[in-house]
């Protein structure tokens, strides 16, 4: 056994060892020489020496495109087994490209993130779908942004008034085509009421003329606006008018009416012969009494759906107007709240608020702009009064013509006249 051992490894060693050494070299020879090709998705591409006025669609702040490129490398077989996605990078040096032009991504433009493979040395070809580079002018622009009013219910006990500041801009940077065409087109903002809670407008000071409109600025976190030109997609606003971004909500209660509401009648013209005042003249009852000869509502009324403020600029120029009609065209007349002197009134509520607004440093647009929001707030607190003889009975009339006289009745005047016997 012993000799056989001998005679297999020591005979003719070195005939032997000389075999195996060329068998090794050989097999390295041959393992270097088989090439592969293998497919690699997402490869990131990095820019380098971009000039200083230029940019590229989809350039990221930290270099890299947001487009990948999809490479077919081929070269030594162990190294290219060896790749994985994440392994390499493309480095494109664009500083002696032209404006518009397509790539070739060669084997100098790989850099390996794999400290393990040495690329140039193994890599023989690249090839990839074809790639352009365009690059633009770099333009910066201010993009009007536009408010819309929010969607969404307010929370319980709450009215949303009004949105301020309905205008504002985004500053923006990018390629001058990209810029110009979101210029065109602006961004639109719309927010949501449904994310804003009870609890926090409970929590919003009260205080100032207008105690019951409270205003609700907006989180840091809702002003955002997505661009589209940005590779970095939503941005924060940068105009400085958004941290005067606020929502002005009402709040919900009845406000005692404390003076008595003058009621008249309207006589339209083409019915002059047979209505007016001679032949139908408004009658007192003890709803109604002529007080110095002026018809005056006497029962207590609530206001509803309005501000303090606005109720203590308008309370003097209510007043209840019916609508003279035969009894032919209606059983019950119509009749509605007016507002005597209107403009007045509303330049001078308009006058009050703008000198309570927090605006000092706003520009005279933005002042404007916020007179203008306030003019629409008192109009849209004409069109929303609503009377009430109690919190839970909203004020109603009945009107008629009978015994050439106009008689009104109240047929809910029996809460006020209850209300009244048990006190407070």
């Amino acid at each position: 056994m012993e000799s056989l051992i001998n005679k297999l490894f020591f005979h003719q060693w070195q005939r032997k060892l000389v075999a195996l050494l060329a068998a090794i070299v050989i097999w390295i020879f041959v393992s270097h020489s088989i090439t592969s090709s293998k497919t690699i998705p997402a490869v990131p591409i990095r820019v380098i020496n971009l000039p200083t006025d230029k940019t590229i669609q989809g350039l990221l702040p930290n270099g890299f495109l947001t487009k990948r490129a999809t490479l077919t490398l081929s070269g030594t077989k162990d190294v290219i087994d060896q790749l994985e996605p994440g392994d390499i990078e493309v480095i494109l040096d664009v500083s002696h490209l032209p404006n518009e032009g397509i790539v070739q991504i060669t084997k100098k433009n790989l850099v390996s993130l794999n400290p393990n493979i040495n690329l140039p040395t193994h890599i023989t070809s690249i090839s990839h779908p074809e790639f352009v580079v365009k690059m633009s002018a770099i333009l910066r622009e201010k993009i009007p942004i536009t408010i819309h009013p929010p969607i969404g219910d307010s929370p319980k006990g709450y009215e949303f008034l009004d949105i301020w500041p309905i205008h504002l801009t985004q500053t923006v940077s990018g390629s001058q085509e990209q810029v110009l065409n979101l210029k065109n087109q602006g961004l639109e903002l719309t927010f949501h009421l449904n994310e804003i809670t009870k609890e926090q407008l409970d929590a919003l000071p009260r205080t100032g003329l207008y105690d019951d409109e409270v205003n609700f600025h907006l989180p840091d976190s809702w002003k955002k606006v997505n661009i589209s030109c940005s590779a970095r997609g939503v941005e924060p606003m940068n105009d400085p008018e958004a941290k005067n971004l606020h929502m002005t909500f009402l709040y919900q209660q009845m406000l005692p009416v404390k003076n008595e509401l003058p009621i008249y009648v309207f006589y339209p013209l083409k019915y002059r012969t047979t209505l007016n005042p001679e032949t139908y003249g408004l009658t007192s009852s003890r709803f109604i009494q002529f007080k110095n000869h002026l018809p005056l509502f006497t029962l207590p009324l609530y206001a509803y759906n309005v501000s303090k403020l606005f109720l203590e600029i308008v309370k003097d120029n209510i007043e209840i107007n019916i609508v003279a009609a035969p009894p032919h065209e209606r059983e019950y007349l119509e009749w509605g709240v007016d507002f005597i002197d209107q403009s007045h009134l509303e330049e001078t509520y308009v006058a009050l608020l703008v000198s309570h607004s927090n605006i000092p440093d706003a520009p005279q647009n933005k002042h404007r702009e916020r007179e203008k929001d306030f003019r629409q707030r008192f109009r849209a607190y004409i069109q929303r009064l609503e009377l009430y003889l109690s919190p839970e009975h909203k004020l109603e009339l009945q009107c008629r013509l009978q015994e050439g006289n106009i008689h009104v009745h109240v047929p809910n005047a029996g809460v006020w006249a209850m209300k009244q016997e048990n006190g407070p």
